[in-house]
């Protein structure tokens, strides 16, 4: 006699199950930032006690270099959360071309590549690009993975933005041929998969823009690539 109810309760019953799981992956990423957090604030105390007893260059160089990462892990943080205030509402969507967020990047860690001795490239149609999306949130999360390959791999590394499109979707990736050895088949990349946390936020920012954050080996000679794709939709 309530079947006219069925509808509704299905509707609540999908919106409980969103809630849960969007609560289920703050929770998870609350623990992820406390875990990163916890190893450099640990380390820096047992550096600060041995330096009180041993100032040496060695043990203040190590309790600097820990300092660095708790200001890093704090700064991506801080990026995070005043790039989502900044992209409250529709009105921050907008139409932008990937290959000059790409390009804009690439220009800003130019000299990082130099003095690390990597090699920045970028590919892209020549038709441009353009999806409707949070420039900040965008910018952020490619700035992470531009990063990420910058950092996580050897001198005389090549490190390759790409800006692509096909019948079905369009994305940007970046790849390295850093031959890290942590490289695995191609699947989606996951919060909880043991990424560094700048990848854990490329995660959370793909999930907010409607995009999905994929890691494989890439085309040789590349050995690592991370994608950000979003879905064209079908008719």
């Amino acid at each position: 006699r309530f079947h006219e109810f069925s509808s509704t309760v299905r509707a609540i019953n999908t919106l409980v199950d969103s809630l849960q799981a969007q609560a289920r992956r703050e929770r998870e990423f609350a623990s992820d930032v406390a875990h990163e957090l916890r190893t450099p604030l640990a380390a820096m105390s047992l550096q600060a006690s041995a330096a009180q007893h041993d100032p040496s260059p060695e043990r203040l160089a190590q309790l600097e270099a820990s300092a660095l990462r708790a200001g890093y892990i704090l700064s991506q943080l801080l990026e995070l959360a005043r790039a989502q205030r900044d992209g409250t509402g529709r009105a921050a969507w907008k139409d932008v071309a990937l290959g000059e967020i790409a390009s804009g990047l690439i220009a800003s860690h130019a000299q990082e590549g130099f003095e690390r001795g990597q090699e920045l490239s970028l590919e892209q149609p020549d038709a441009s690009v353009n999806l409707h999306t949070q420039p900040l949130l965008l910018e952020l999360a490619l700035r992470n993975l531009i990063e990420n390959a910058l950092r996580h791999t050897p001198a005389g590394t090549q490190v390759l933005v790409e800006v692509w499109q096909t019948a079905q979707a369009v994305g940007v990736s970046v790849s390295d041929d850093g031959q890290r050895a942590d490289a695995p088949v191609s699947k989606p990349a996951q919060a909880s998969s043991g990424l560094g946390l700048g990848l854990r936020l490329v995660q959370r920012i793909a999930e907010q823009l409607g995009a999905t954050l994929q890691r494989d080996s890439g085309e040789a000679p590349m050995t690592t690539r991370f994608t950000l794709r979003w879905e064209r939709p079908q008719p």
